[in-house]
């Protein structure tokens, strides 16, 4: 058999790697429907202008502030459109929170934001938490002891369990938040059998901010919009998962106040042309903003609950409405929360392809220095496009040696797992207030 000889002097093998394209996580929002589309429940479909929704509601349900949702947020621009999560017709504003809440369980990661019906800010009727009485941890538990939470004269009576360090009981976790509570019920924490016995004061909360409280922590990444008065806005205190808003006492029955700041939550696009911005005083459109005249105490209360509002540019000479002030309920500036989760979504994202891409790479990626150089490397990468997309006023990546993890945690090294990277990343912020000193002088002749 004859040898073929070709001519060729050089092979070339090239191996492609496929960069990541950008996550569009924050990019997308869902409207709360409760029977007020023809979607089938718990389906949800996307429209991109306020026609679309129309031709999609039913005539069912919130289909009416369905309407008035999608038109105030198209009357903010088109450059980004929203999604309707279709739960179903419910018989209370409870049970609406409960399908959110078992959606969301069985679909992580689909929505960055929800757009919650105004029926949904309800009163405090569930126990949310139970604090563990100053010093009255108790002593002496060889096991967590059993919790009962008293029942309500009506409804469902909430449950618990207990968590000890050392013998003494150090938290309680709610898992059945009960439903009907008028004020906090009676807690009794079980004896130990020998030693003191621990005591706690149950919290009550609404069933929204139950349900925002799952995802309260730094990595939550997922946000409710409620329409609150004044009144309610202690119930989610502290909850960096809601971003309250009080509409205007003129604003027109057509108007979801809400839905501008949703809108600006959604619209943005962190990028080297369109650096993140504050959520504080941008501008909104078509809706009556708070007038000044006569409501300052109101005003004040709202903002200094960290609840958002509609106000004029009138102090700085501008006649447009804009969002004041711009803030999640723990008091944060809310552009801050969306940088941070900007980038772990990114990071998270890019570490995983260049692990995909290791793999399908000549030399691959290899669990050595080298290749915890490259991860930490990808890591600082996107650090860095944080800071220049305006989402972190710095962010340094770390990484343990080689040597040093794999020494402390050899079974990790068998199992390919590496917990050595870290950052530190330091938010950024807008301004929300200037206080601005003037000395006058007259010199004496």
């Amino acid at each position: 058999m004859a040898t073929t000889i070709t001519p060729r002097i050089v092979n070339l093998n090239a191996t492609i790697v496929r960069a990541p394209s950008p996550s569009q996580l924050q990019q997308s929002g869902a409207l709360i429907s409760e029977g007020g589309t023809t979607q089938t429940v718990d389906t949800y479909t996307y429209y991109g202008s306020y026609a679309e929704v129309l031709a999609g509601l039913s005539a069912l349900g919130n289909y009416t502030e369905l309407s008035n949702m999608a038109n105030t947020f198209f009357a903010q621009g088109n450059a980004v459109g929203l999604y309707i999560l279709e739960l179903g017709v419910q018989s209370t504003a409870d049970a609406g929170v409960a399908a959110l809440s078992t959606w969301i369980t069985n679909n992580q990661g689909v929505f960055y934001a929800y757009l919650c019906p105004v029926a949904w800010d309800f009163t405090k009727d569930e126990v949310g938490s139970v604090s563990i009485t100053p010093g009255g941890g108790g002593s002496g538990y060889t096991s967590p002891p059993p919790v009962t939470i008293a029942p309500p004269t009506s409804g469902t009576t909430a449950t618990a369990t207990s968590t000890i360090v050392n013998g003494a009981v150090v938290f309680i976790t709610i898992t059945d938040p009960g439903l009907g509570y008028t004020t906090p019920p009676p807690v009794t924490i079980a004896p130990p059998t020998s030693g003191t016995t621990a005591t706690g004061t149950a919290n009550l909360a609404s069933a929204i901010n139950v349900l925002a409280e799952q995802y309260s922590a730094p990595t939550g990444k997922t946000y409710f919009f409620v329409t609150s008065v004044q009144a309610d806005l202690a119930n989610y205190a502290t909850n960096k998962a809601v971003i309250a808003f009080t509409p205007s006492p003129t604003a027109v029955s057509t108007e979801f106040q809400a839905a501008t700041m949703f809108y600006q939550w959604l619209v943005n696009n962190p990028g080297l042309t369109n650096k993140l911005a504050p959520m504080s005083y941008r501008y909104v459109y078509g809706v009556t903003p708070w007038a000044a005249s006569g409501n300052s105490t109101a005003i004040n209360a709202v903002l200094t609950a960290y609840g958002n509002l509609v106000l004029t540019g009138a102090e700085g000479g501008i006649s447009a409405s804009c969002l004041f002030k711009g803030t999640t309920m723990d008091g944060e500036q809310a552009s801050w929360w969306y940088g941070i989760d900007w980038f772990q979504i990114q990071v998270k994202q890019a570490l995983a392809a260049a692990i995909i891409n290791g793999s399908n790479s000549n030399p691959p990626l290899l669990y050595d220095q080298h290749g915890i150089n490259t991860l930490q490397a990808v890591a600082q990468q996107v650090a860095n496009s944080a800071v220049k997309f305006g989402c972190a006023l710095s962010a340094t990546v770390s990484a343990t040696a080689f040597t040093d993890y794999t020494t402390a945690n050899p079974l990790d090294y068998n199992a390919g797992i590496y917990n050595g990277l870290s950052a530190t990343v330091v938010g950024q912020n807008g301004f929300l207030e200037i206080n601005f000193s003037l000395e006058a002088i007259q010199f004496v002749i």
